[in-house]
């Protein structure tokens, strides 16, 4: 029995909402490693020294390599706090795709001090292929639970994500310029060459062909 078109159209609807969602929670898991990797709370590193002047950075024309420390904001704060403690805690009910999405997190938020997703899983015995499957299926289970329950999904900072985010473009690449078009790109999809007799680069092409071939005749003989 088949079944109506509408029906399928539904469904690939809900695939489409189910895998923009998606994206959307890939992006604050990495955001919220990457605001917990540079948040700094008191107490859990050695301070940093100190004294009454204030912080003086180098003028823009000095030839000096200027490196700003990133400060997540309090938003970003807030959304990371979201992620770890409601979803990660209430919504992954298995241990074993917690670790899976944390590391996985923390690999591409920063690969300096976590190494690679790859690493890892080749040093803890774990097969990766398998271990991604898991993580991209509890993303979707995460997209369909937002969904039924409609909550308002905040998007993270796409400036500070993007650049991390597996499959980003670099920066020579995203200002590679679009390759030109075909003079004749205006042409429909199932347009088909047209064939002139009287066309001298074709009566060219046939004197050749036959002096070709009358010369391969010689040759046989």
């Amino acid at each position: 029995m088949h079944r109506p078109a509408l029906q399928f159209d539904d469904l690939s609807r809900r695939a489409a909402e189910i895998a923009d969602v998606s994206l959307i929670i890939r992006a604050r898991f990495v955001e919220a490693a990457d605001t917990m990797v540079h948040l700094d709370v008191r107490g859990i590193r050695p301070d940093r020294m100190r004294t009454l002047w204030p912080e003086v950075l180098p003028e823009p024309m000095d030839h000096a390599d200027i490196r700003i420390r990133y400060r997540p904001s309090a938003a970003a704060i807030s959304r990371a706090e979201e992620v770890l403690q409601e979803w990660l805690r209430v919504h992954v009910q298995d241990e074993e795709r917690r670790i899976l999405l944390s590391r996985w997190s923390v690999c591409l938020a920063a690969p300096y001090i976590a190494g690679s997703f790859r690493d890892f899983c080749a040093r803890t015995g774990r097969v990766r292929r398998t271990a991604e499957r898991r993580i991209h299926s509890e993303f979707r289970n995460l997209a369909d639970v937002f969904l039924t329950q409609s909550p308002m999904l905040q998007e993270p900072d796409w400036s500070r994500i993007s650049p991390i985010m597996p499959n980003a473009p670099g920066g020579l690449d995203r200002a590679r310029p679009k390759a030109p078009k075909h003079e004749t790109h205006w042409l429909p999809e199932d347009a088909r060459p047209v064939f002139d007799a009287a066309s001298p680069e074709l009566a060219e092409l046939a004197k050749r062909l036959e002096r070709g071939n009358r010369r391969r005749a010689k040759m046989k003989v």
